[in-house]
């Protein structure tokens, strides 16, 4: 349940506003599941399922579950080098499998070896591994499975983090944690976390003050809150300003927050491309709606 003062004292939404928020968190909200969230997840484990339950039981998994950060989320701050690093860090990560088992490599004590078979990868294609930028991603996240390997016996960044919420209704810990790790920035933390509380369907249990951890603000989140958000001076508001308002004004609008950011992020990258054509990306939905 809702506190009271979560919506008391609110600007009404302009039913344009309500418009937009059901728009993108339906219609564009399904667009990028089925084009970017599950494509990106078969791409990165090699499997495929039919189902989000299927999805989740195969994120229980600590390899899948380590898998899918290093190779969708843990580079997504290295521009265009992100793509080949993704690659490498899960190639690394297969070498260091061939002669063990996931459960040994989560009982070791660091993530030097990881790191190590990353580096050996990098200098057989004649890459620089930019010790500096990425061991602290290749390690680090190996690391923190390997905590969570010594807490609870499985070692599943996806179930740790899913725990967090089902047993303390909280994901402030987990996000922080997460985003100590040298390299993971906030921005791909919330687009991580944001995924999982999906996938899971998380949000409804999720602390209010929480929230605000499953909205990563882009230039899209930025964008239209001119068109959702009924109160001023948002242009130079801090993230968790834009986040905390978002989620809001969704359920002002009835909508999941965790879809509409979803659905935003697909209509930012595949509808509207350019920064310059937001607006009339946006007068064209709204015309359409007259």
């Amino acid at each position: 349940m809702e506190p009271t003062e979560q919506l008391r004292d609110t600007p009404p939404l302009d039913p344009s506003a309500v418009f937009l928020y059901q728009l993108i968190a339906g219609k564009y909200c399904d667009k990028y599941v089925s084009t970017f969230l599950i494509p990106n997840l078969q791409k990165t484990i090699k499997k495929e399922f039919t189902t989000l339950e299927e999805w989740r039981l195969e994120l229980d998994n600590p390899l899948s579950a380590l898998q899918v950060f290093l190779g969708h989320y843990g580079f997504a701050r290295r521009g265009k080098d992100r793509d080949e690093c993704s690659r490498t860090a899960l190639k690394a990560l297969n070498l260091v499998l061939e002669n063990q088992s996931i459960q040994e490599l989560l009982a070791q004590a660091d993530g030097t070896q990881l790191w190590n078979s990353y580096e050996a990868e990098c200098l057989s294609k004649g890459r620089k591994s930019n010790e500096a930028q990425n061991r602290g991603i290749v390690q680090g996240l190996l690391e923190l499975a390997q905590e969570i390997y010594r807490e609870d016996n499985n070692g599943s960044i996806v179930t740790w983090l899913v725990d967090g919420v089902d047993n303390a209704d909280r994901l402030e810990p987990q996000f922080l944690r997460i985003v100590d790790i040298r390299g993971v920035g906030p921005k791909s933390t919330s687009t991580f976390v944001r995924d999982i509380a999906f996938l899971y369907d998380l949000e409804k249990d999720i602390h209010p003050a929480d929230r605000i951890y499953i909205q990563p603000v882009d230039r899209w989140l930025r964008a239209i809150t001119e068109y959702v958000v009924p109160e001023p001076n948002m242009e130079n508001a801090a993230d968790w300003v834009v986040a905390g308002k978002i989620n809001k004004y969704a359920r002002r609008a009835k909508v999941s927050g965790v879809k509409f950011n979803l659905g935003l992020t697909y209509f930012g990258q595949r509808v509207v491309r350019d920064p310059d054509r937001f607006s009339s990306e946006i007068k064209k939905l709204l015309a359409d709606a007259t």
